[in-house]
C-alpha cells in the first residue's frame, strides 16, 4: 500500500476549523465490464489531479508522477503538501487500473480511511460511475458522500456511456439522430445496413461502447469515403457481402456478446461538436462545448465551441440538454457529454453521449475556467492536441524544459502558451494544450512545437 502525504498533523487548517472536511477522488478507468482493452491507464487517470482541491484524498492506480503534480498545483494554485495519494495493492498486470479487485481489496479502505482522519468526508466521485466506486463508497460508510450512489451501485454507468442506450434516450427525449437502429441480432443488423445503403450514403456500423471513433467502421457501396471517426472503410455490395463482415466482425461488434451495436447513416464532410453538462440533484446544467478534431481518430478539440451560426449553437444546446434532462430523470449525478455532428447541410444530428469524467472536463473545467481564468471564452480559446505521432520526448520535466526554453509554455501574465495537460505517458509523450487569442494564433504555435520533439529537431 503507498500512502504519499505528509503527516496530517502538518496538513494546513484552511480554514476548516473545528469540523474539517474532505473529498475522495477515485482516478478510475473504464470498468472491464465495458471494454477491456485499455492495458497500462496509469499515466492517462493522473489528469484527476487537476479536479484536487486542499485536503482531498486522491486514489490512484500508481504514485503519481511528482514533476506533474507540482506542476498542476503550481498552476491551480492547490497546496501539494496537503494532498493525499493512496494506491491499492496490485496483482501482476494490473499495476496502471484502478480494477474492481484493487477497489475491493480491504487494505485499499484501510489506506483511505487512514487518509482521512477525523475529518468528514463530503463529496467522493471517480472518473468513470463503476459498481466498484459505489462499492468502496459503502465499505467506508459514506453513501451519502457520492453523487448518484443508488445509479451507479447498478451498473448504470454502463448505461450512460452505452451507444444503444443513447439512441433509446434520444428517440425518447426527442433529440435528432442519423437515420438508424440499435441491433439486437446479426440479422437485424444485416436488415438495416442494406436499408440504409439502398438510400446511396455510406453506412457507420458501431461498437456499443468503444470511443473514440476506435469502434466505427464504415460500410460503402459508392463513391470513396474518407473514415474520419473510423478506423476503416469495407467495400460492400449487396447482401452477401454485408452478411460475410457481420459473420466476420460481429464478435468484435458485440464485444463478445455484452453489447448492441449500433448502425447508421454515416455524413460525410461533417463537423463534430459537444456540449458537456454537469448532473446534479438540481438538474442539468451547462458547463463546457467544443469542436472535436479527428483524422481519422480524435486528435484534438477546440474550446469553446467556435464559429457555429446562433441557430446551429441553439440546436446542439437544446438536443444536448434534452439528453441531459433524460439521464437526470433516471438518477445518473455527474458529467455527461452529448456528442454531435453538423452537416454540410447545417443540421444537428447526435451521435452519442458519454456519462463519464471526459477528456474535455479538466480543459475546459479547471484550465479555462480557473487557471486561465474569466477571460476563457472570451479573448482566450483553447486548443487541445494529441501527442502527434512520430514526435518524442523522455520525461514530463524535458517536455517542459523545451517549451520553457523556447518561449512556448504557458505563462498567467500573458495568458497564452502551452500546458502540459497530462502525465508522462510512459513511451514518448505528453498530452498538451494550447491557449491563445484565437484559432489561428494557437495553430501557429502548434506547429512551432515540432521541432522541439521530433527526430529532426
Amino acid at each position: 500500500m503507498l500512502i504519499l502525504t505528509r503527516d496530517r498533523a502538518e496538513v494546513p487548517d484552511n480554514g476548516w476549523g473545528t469540523h474539517p472536511t474532505t473529498r475522495i477522488l477515485v482516478g478510475n478507468d473504464f470498468s472491464e465490464d465495458v471494454r477491456d482493452d485499455r492495458g497500462w491507464t496509469g499515466w492517462w487517470v493522473q489528469r484527476l489531479v487537476w479536479f484536487a482541491r486542499d485536503g482531498d484524498v486522491l486514489v490512484l492506480p500508481t504514485a503519481p508522477q511528482a514533476d506533474f503534480v507540482a506542476y498542476v498545483t503550481g498552476l491551480t494554485g492547490t497546496d501539494p503538501a496537503s494532498l493525499a495519494f493512496v494506491a491499492p495493492p496490485a496483482t501482476p498486470g494490473t499495476e496502471g487500473a484502478l480494477t474492481p479487485e484493487r477497489l475491493a481489496d480491504p487494505k485499499c479502505a484501510a489506506a483511505i480511511a487512514d487518509a482521512v482522519g477525523d475529518r468528514e468526508v463530503v463529496h467522493l466521485s471517480a472518473l468513470w460511475p463503476d459498481p466498484a466506486v459505489a462499492r468502496l463508497a459503502r465499505s467506508l460508510g459514506v453513501e451519502r458522500a457520492m453523487p448518484g450512489h443508488g445509479f451507479v451501485a447498478q451498473a448504470g454507468g454502463m448505461l450512460t456511456n452505452s451507444k444503444s442506450m443513447f439512441r433509446a434516450v434520444a428517440g425518447g427525449v426527442g433529440a435528432a439522430v442519423p437515420p438508424g437502429q440499435v441491433c439486437t441480432g446479426r440479422e437485424v443488423a444485416e436488415q438495416a445496413i442494406l436499408d440504409l445503403l439502398a438510400g446511396g450514403e455510406p453506412v457507420v456500423v458501431k461498437h456499443d461502447f468503444l470511443s473514440g471513433g476506435h469502434g466505427n467502421e464504415i460500410l460503402a457501396a459508392g463513391r470513396p469515403v474518407r473514415p474520419i471517426g473510423a478506423r476503416r472503410v469495407v467495400t460492400v455490395h449487396g447482401r452477401a457481402d454485408v452478411r460475410g463482415y457481420l459473420e466476420d466482425r460481429w464478435e468484435w461488434l458485440t464485444a463478445q456478446g455484452r453489447g448492441r451495436p449500433v448502425v447508421e447513416r454515416y455524413v460525410p464532410d461533417s463537423s463534430a461538436f459537444f456540449a458537456e453538462y454537469l448532473v446534479d440533484d438540481d438538474g442539468p446544467r451547462l458547463a463546457g462545448t467544443g469542436e472535436l478534431l479527428s483524422a481519422p481518430y480524435a486528435v484534438g478539440q477546440v474550446m469553446p465551441a467556435p464559429g457555429l451560426e446562433p441557430e446551429v449553437y441553439a440546436a446542439l444546446i437544446d438536443g444536448a440538454e434534452r439528453l441531459a434532462r433524460g439521464l437526470y430523470a433516471i438518477g445518473y449525478r455527474g458529467v455527461v457529454c452529448p456528442d454531435a455532428i453538423v452537416t454540410p447541410e447545417r443540421e444537428v444530428l447526435f451521435t452519442e453521449f458519454n456519462g463519464r469524467v471526459t477528456g474535455s472536463t479538466h480543459i475546459y473545467g479547471v484550465i479555462g475556467e480557473t487557471v486561465v481564468g474569466p477571460g476563457y471564452g472570451k479573448d482566450r480559446i483553447i486548443l487541445e492536441r494529441v501527442w502527434p505521432e512520430g514526435w518524442s520526448t523522455p520525461s514530463f520535466a524535458t517536455t517542459l524544459a523545451r517549451l520553457t526554453e523556447a518561449g512556448l509554455a504557458y505563462t498567467p501574465q500573458n495568458r497564452t502558451g502551452v500546458v502540459l495537460t497530462n502525465a508522462f505517458d510512459g513511451t514518448n509523450g505528453v498530452m498538451y494544450c494550447v491557449v491563445a487569442e484565437d484559432l489561428d494564433r494557437a495553430w501557429a504555435c502548434d506547429r512551432a512545437l515540432a521541432p522541439l520533439f521530433t527526430a529532426a529537431g
